[in-house]
């Protein structure tokens, strides 16, 4: 039923999820002390020096006036996609702002038919909404949600459709024109937002200790693993699947939390997880 480069691809996108919610839960971490635009600068800075320091083994990009467009267009949306990702977190408890943040695929679906014609079988669709309302439902705690305001739903929702969006540039630069490889496209849109973060927001590293350094460190590793199988995926499947199937961290951030900080493990949320996790393997 399945060709090696539908379960391949499947299963990277599935895996960059698992870094993401790695890199979510450092991200929370963060947050309790630094401001939005505090680690948004500093943690992309470090992101691209990494790679520009390897970036000799995995080089690749066949610059043109439309591909280096689209890479500067790419950073310009994911630096606002960040910015009000990291805003959401400042403002609300993960369980009130998680819901709105998994739109990002349904908006990645509805941009790809419109700009890149990319359209996907009826079942696969159905597939992918199941999972999309499955994860909002698993992540949504209904006993804080009165906690729910404005002030999260503009940041949460902003932040969904500008990452939708970002997919379909991105998706067009790896696949379509095959300018790029993914590593290298990563590498310039971490020195691209953290340009852009020092311009509009002139985030500050004097007050970071050398604890929270070093978790930005970390966390850069498992990020830049996190965007480097996500872009290998995009590459080779649709942008809306890619993107659903790489937006279930919120299943694999209750199961870290329940091995390593002794979060609580109810008999729902692993029935949940199961059928998230069985789903998306069928997609």
């Amino acid at each position: 039923m399945f060709g090696i480069s539908s379960i391949n691809f499947t299963l990277v996108a599935i895996i960059s999820s698992v870094f993401g919610a790695i890199a979510n839960i450092l991200a929370r971490t963060l947050l309790k002390d630094l401001k939005s635009r505090d680690i948004l600068g500093i943690n992309f800075l470090t992101m691209g020096i990494t790679l520009v320091l390897v970036s000799p083994w995995f080089y690749y990009f066949q610059p043109s006036k439309l591909a280096v467009g689209l890479v500067v267009l790419i950073a310009f949306i994911d630096t606002l996609g960040n910015y009000f990702f990291f805003k959401t977190f400042e403002n609300t408890e993960a369980s009130v702002a998680t819901p709105i943040l998994s739109l990002a695929p349904a908006f990645t679906f509805l941009f790809s038919f419109i700009f890149l014609r990319d359209t996907v079988p009826w079942t696969t669709l159905l597939l992918c909404l199941a999972v999309i309302a499955s994860i909002i439902i698993f992540s949504t705690d209904f006993n804080n949600f009165k906690q729910f305001k404005i002030s999260t739903l503009q940041p949460a929702l902003l932040s969904s459709v500008l990452f939708g969006i970002s997919a379909i540039p991105s998706k067009y630069l790896l696949s379509n024109m095959n300018a790029i490889n993914s590593l290298t496209l990563y590498m310039f849109r971490a020195g691209f937002i953290a340009l852009f973060s020092l311009l509009f927001f002139k985030f500050s590293v004097q007050h970071l200790t050398v604890g929270q350094f070093r978790v930005i460190f970390l966390r850069g590793l498992v990020v830049i693993s996190q965007w480097g199988l996500l872009y290998w995926a995009l590459s080779r499947g649709q942008a809306g699947v890619t993107i659903t199937l790489a937006n279930i961290t919120p299943i694999f951030v209750f199961i870290l939390g329940g091995l390593f900080l002794h979060e609580k493990i109810t008999g729902k949320k692993v029935l949940a997880s199961i059928l998230i996790v069985g789903l998306s393997l069928m997609v």
